[in-house]
């Protein structure tokens, strides 16, 4: 919690970096939106904590290497699907090189809403949240396909260098279900297309820290409250962590 009164250089310092964590967390699902993976880990991730994390529904990726292998596995994957319909539709893609193909086919939109934002008292650290109501097209075995996503970002951020970084961050899927279906009932089984069957083979990398950190609805799901809201505080020895040894979830 914050014990002391600030003035008013630290009162406008807050709202820079209030602003500026706005702007990261802005620019990181637009570089999503984007297909631009290879630019997550260099752009917007702490380059001197050696625990940054990214925690998914089914576990924590911690280290750099870690989480460069997730983001690694993630944009060979979107090249693998663009190749897939680059074969199956010649006569629209056949001419594309692999620079102009990538991209082609998956597509995340990840608006933020609902934020909280804390900023450390002694301006090195900032926390938040934010809910996510957005959707993605993908390509599987069944060939491509629309979802409906929900769910929460939350992340831990450091100053490095005069610039606000990502130290610990959470990507929460609460519905991820096929558009045009209902989310009380479980997914449909879908046809393996002869054209997309290699989508049966890829992976990304298992998190390091295999663990449940949440669960997709279902209605039959316990009731789960949303990850910890932040509140004020004054260092971050003195607030709880959205890493992996946090243990909030």
């Amino acid at each position: 919690m914050r014990v002391t009164a600030m003035s008013p250089e630290q009162i406008m310092d807050q709202w820079e970096a209030l602003r500026a964590v706005k702007n990261l967390m802005g620019k990181y699902v637009n570089c999503r939106l984007l297909n631009r993976v290879e630019d997550l880990w260099p752009l917007f991730w702490s380059k001197t904590m050696p625990d940054v994390s990214l925690g998914l529904n089914d576990g924590y990726y911690v280290g750099p290497e870690a989480i460069q292998g997730y983001f690694q596995a993630v944009r060979d994957g979107n090249m693998k699907k663009a190749k897939l319909l680059q074969a199956s539709l010649p006569d629209r893609l056949g001419s594309l090189s692999d620079e102009k193909l990538y991209g082609v086919g998956p597509f995340h939109v990840h608006p933020l809403g609902s934020p909280v934002i804390e900023v450390a008292e002694d301006g090195k650290t900032a926390k938040g949240i934010w809910h996510c109501m957005g959707a993605y097209a993908d390509v599987g075995t069944d060939g491509p396909s629309s979802s409906w996503l929900w769910g929460y970002y939350a992340g831990d951020f450091i100053l490095e260098d005069g610039q606000w970084r990502i130290w610990h961050l959470l990507f929460l899927r609460d519905v991820d279900h096929t558009c045009g279906e209902s989310w009380a009932e479980p997914e449909r089984p879908r046809e393996i297309l002869p054209e997309f069957a290699a989508m049966a083979e890829y992976r990304v990398p298992e998190p390091t820290v295999k663990k449940t950190l949440w669960t997709l609805y279902a209605p039959r799901r316990p009731h789960l409250a949303p990850p910890r809201i932040p509140e004020p505080y004054d260092t971050f020895d003195h607030t709880f962590s959205y890493g992996a040894e946090g243990g909030i979830l």
